[in-house]
């Protein structure tokens, strides 16, 4: 029985170490239990930060919620497994140098978004380069059956084939730029300071960090306002990329069985307009209504993948049963009778065909009506009025086709139902997301510095590696499914999401780093660090703002830049001397 006891006291004495966490201390751990915790918490952490991401999605399907997530909440969300990181790295006892970790972490998070998922983006999304423009958009001489965006012959050119940089990205990079000052304020000051023989006594340290801490108060300040306006910006906008983010996570869920087209059409639905029954012209009734228009274009949007599908030839024309199909597509069961009396009342030349102008305007009809079932006579009600619907040739043209599984989930719910539990499921997986971040962000920053120093490595380079595998792994996966799309309005959203998440880096997370150096009065000894963030980004600001196309030998250029800037740091500590 002593023995046993003895086992179990020894037992949990490496599990809890010597405090109450339930974490093992790594102090007390051998190498291999390390890495395999090291995977472990770096699996939970992609986990978390995958939830917060797929519960952010989820309000964009409420309508709503959407405008203001996907142009606010995505990339505040996307940025907090980092900085709850750099956080938790400065608050325990010997936060002079585990914050060290944080710093891996924030600056391998902003540099790896800017080289890898950068060069994913290109490389899925290239087209053939003629004469300095991309071939997004087919030439009107150039023969329909054997044109291509990406000619065969262009496609492993380096020089040959890339992306087109929009306004937007060069406007993105602007604000990243801009957002470097709080870098500059704080290492101005460390260069200033930092002129003793040995940076590394603690009288010295003492002494950087009494001088360098109003400095740091003077970058928390300059991160807050660029975050408040950055973000302000952001809201305020009428980004047609955050409409496209939204149409497109419409459409993923109505495919995967989540959603209705009713459900996706909850907030027109809500609009205070005239009762159909009550007017004989539609179309005035949304012209006097904003909000309602803007709402028409986003459908139109939300439909156009489905229209696409069947319109194979491109005439901008389906039959009855190709309507039929689209019905079933977006989960909307009703009879056949009911489904030929609403294709009767859009075809308005009996040609036995419509057109996608009167497809929407006839499955608007439907959906306002709530898909209440046609009275006998009543099919004048469904009758198409394309004049307000607008011009759908770049929605139907941007569109790719992916076959998915659509399994039974809340298609057979009544609108409103779908959208109470979606916004449930959204709360859920953010706030269990969220929990997790902050459970075991501080034993991974623990771990990580433990591991460095069994290896007799700065913690700064395993956690520049290993941080961002966990917290920014989507983003990966993101870009290369963007960039496949090969559309000017696909790349635009892959890489402007690159840039908004390096200047939530430069605000967000550098505003808690230098919020943890003013409070905590640590000194600012990250001068290498910081020398290979701000130049990253400055290479990459500058490739944007230079040029209208980014061609593959580009890409391969930033992607190169990743394995660099952690040689940059290594030749800046040991061969020139900066701390």
């Amino acid at each position: 029985m002593d023995t046993a006891a003895s086992a179990a006291i020894a037992l949990a004495d490496v599990s809890l170490g010597a405090g109450l966490s339930p974490f093992p201390d790594p102090g007390v751990c051998t190498m291999p239990q390390i890495i395999f915790m090291a995977v472990v918490y770096g699996y939970v952490l992609f986990q978390a930060a995958n939830m917060l991401s797929e519960g952010s999605e989820l309000l964009l399907l409420v309508p709503p919620l959407a405008p203001l997530v996907g142009s606010v909440v995505l990339p505040v969300l996307g940025a907090v497994p980092d900085g709850v990181m750099v956080l938790f790295s400065g608050m325990g006892p010997d936060a002079q140098n585990e914050i060290s970790v944080g710093v891996g972490a924030l600056a391998g998070s902003t540099i790896m978004l800017l080289t890898l998922p950068w060069f994913l983006a290109v490389y899925s999304g290239r087209v053939s380069i003629k004469d300095g423009e991309c071939t997004y958009n087919r030439p009107a001489a150039a023969d329909k059956s054997t044109w291509e965006k990406l000619m065969p012959q262009d496609a492993s050119s380096l020089s040959s084939a890339g992306v087109g940089i929009s306004d937007s990205n060069k406007t993105g990079a602007k604000i990243m730029l801009a957002t470097l000052l709080g870098y500059i304020i704080i290492q101005g000051a460390a260069f200033q300071l930092d002129r003793f023989e040995d940076p590394k006594a603690t009288a010295q340290v003492a002494k950087e960090a009494k001088g360098e801490r109003m400095f740091a108060l003077a970058g928390l300040v300059v991160c807050v306002l660029g975050l408040l306006c950055y973000l302000k910006s952001c809201a305020s906008a009428n980004d047609e990329e955050v409409d496209d983010h939204i149409a497109d996570a419409n459409v993923f869920a109505i495919r995967e069985g989540r959603l209705t087209l009713r459900g996706a059409m909850a907030s027109l639905r809500s609009r205070d307009l005239p009762k159909l029954s009550e007017t004989e012209d539609l179309e005035q009734a949304f012209l006097k209504n904003k909000q309602s228009m803007d709402e028409v274009r986003r459908m139109c949007k939300v439909l156009a993948p489905f229209w696409s599908q069947y319109d194979v030839n491109g005439d901008n024309q389906i039959d009855f049963e190709e309507f039929r199909m689209i019905f079933r597509d977006i989960n909307e069961t009703i009879s056949r009778d009911m489904q030929m009396q609403m294709f009767k009342a859009a075809d308005q030349d009996c040609s036995n065909s419509i057109s996608f102008e009167e497809f929407v305007s006839c499955l608007m009809c439907f959906s306002l009506e709530g898909g209440v079932q046609l009275k006998e006579g009543e099919s004048g009600r469904y009758q198409s009025n394309p004049k307000y619907v607008g011009h759908h040739d770049q929605d139907v043209a941007d569109v790719h086709h992916e076959e998915e599984d659509m399994p039974e989930d809340l298609a057979e719910l009544e609108p409103a139902e779908q959208q109470r539990r979606i916004k449930s499921r959204a709360f859920q997986k953010m706030a269990l997301g969220t929990l997790l971040v902050i459970v075991f962000s501080d034993p991974m920053v623990d771990l990580l510095s433990e591991m460095g120093k069994r290896l007799s490595i700065s913690p700064f380079y395993i956690s520049f590696v290993l941080a961002p595998i966990a917290s920014n792994s989507s983003e990966l996966v993101a870009s290369f499914h963007y960039g496949r799309k090969r559309t000017l309005k696909s790349i635009t959203t892959s890489l402007s999401t690159l840039l908004g998440a390096a200047v939530m880096n430069n605000t967000f997370c550098l505003g808690i780093f230098l919020g943890l150096v003013y409070f905590r009065k640590l000194a600012w000894e990250f001068s290498a660090e910081t020398i290979a963030i701000v130049v990253v980004q400055i290479i990459v600001a500058l490739m944007v703002l230079t040029r209208r196309v980014q061609k593959l030998k580009d890409a391969y250029f930033l992607l190169a830049l990743y394995p660099a800037s952690l040689l940059l740091v290594w030749v800046l500590e040991n061969k020139l001397g900066l701390d």
